[in-house]
Parts: structure tokens; sequence; C-alpha cells
């Protein structure tokens, strides 16, 4: 089997959740789940910008499940969403994050966003420039034949 294989991750997160972490201690939490750049981008003079929070953490959750790792934290600070060309989100790896990544083979990360009134929504799809494993390839079979 030859080609590139696709990995799709999603997450919901709501807006409440955020302005709870955001309410709390100034923000503490969100400090440890947001680098500094990110949380750069993430405060207006009035305070936490919820909308952009909420986009950053559903986008971080959507990128670690493109890794496959279990038993493992996500690790919220090696995993960055920062403003590429065009203020198009873009991802940005580090410490585990980045070993998963290059152990996954994943070569690139795209990443979109979206949030309304109650939630935030992020899917993040990564080409991992070879094919699935063979266990990986008897599951896909096994639920196409179901």
């Amino acid at each position: 089997m030859s080609g590139t294989a696709i990995r799709v991750g999603v997450d919901l997160v709501p807006l409440s959740r955020v302005r709870t972490m955001a309410d709390a201690d100034d923000g503490r939490l969100l400090h440890l789940m947001l680098t500094p750049a990110e949380a750069e981008l993430s405060r207006f003079a009035s305070g936490w910008d919820v909308h952009g929070v909420a986009g950053r953490l559903a986008a971080k959750e959507a990128v670690f499940k493109l890794f496959h790792v279990t038993g493992q934290p996500l690790p919220w600070q090696s995993i960055e969403v920062l403003k590429g060309p065009g203020e198009w989100p873009c991802v940005r790896l580090s410490g585990p994050a980045g070993r998963w990544a290059a152990e996954a083979g994943i070569e690139a990360i795209d990443i979109s966003i979206s949030h309304e009134e109650q939630f935030a929504v992020a899917v993040a799809a990564g080409a991992t420039g070879r094919p699935p494993l063979e266990e990986e390839f008897h599951a896909q079979q096994d639920l196409v034949q179901r």
C-alpha cells in the first residue's frame, strides 16, 4: 500500500467553560494552557477574548487527537495556535507534541476554527506522508465492510 494517510481531529469547547476559567484567579489556568504568545493574542484591554481562547483550546485538543497517543496528557504548552499569513490560524509544535508528530510521520497540520454564541469548534487535519499501519488499515477495512 502506498500514498499518504490523512488524520483528522475535532473538538468543541463551550464558551461558558472559558469564561469560568478566565474569571478564576485572573485566568491562572488559561496561562497554564496558553503560551505567552497565545495569551498576548487572546487578551484585549478589557480582558480575555473568550471566543479566541475557546477556539485555541479546541484547536489544541483537535491537534492532539492527530497523534494517536494513549495514556498521555495533552501538552498544552507544546501545541501553539498562532496567526499565520492572512490572519489564518496556524500550528507550531515543540516538545512532546513535536516528537509525537514526528513519530506519527505527520508532515503538515492544517486547522480551521469557528465560534458562535455558545461554542467554539476546531478541526485539525494532518498528512502523514506514509500509508496507515497494517493494523489501522485492517481496522478501517472492517468498518467499511460493515
